[in-house]
């Protein structure tokens, strides 16, 4: 499952419609219950866990994608 495919689940968006520039506030379901599911999600899909910094500092896309790439879990 790739960056996108969780974001899409998780927000219930289309796959084609998430990049690195999508933010929080552009996307109308994400709020703070939602983004605890994300993070989770994300720990689960990539099997790893984000730290706290990490977790308050996400606020789009390219931010989690920032995380996953310095634990060298995707390209």
């Amino acid at each position: 499952m790739t960056l996108e495919n969780v974001f899409a689940e998780v927000f219930a968006i289309p796959a084609s419609s998430v990049h690195d520039t999508l933010e929080l506030r552009q996307i109308s379901s994400w709020d703070s219950m939602s983004h605890m599911v994300l993070i989770s999600r994300i720990e689960e899909v990539f099997n790893m866990q984000l730290t706290g910094d990490e977790i308050a500092d996400l606020s789009n896309v390219g931010d989690a994608r920032a995380a996953l790439r310095s634990r060298d879990l995707i390209s």
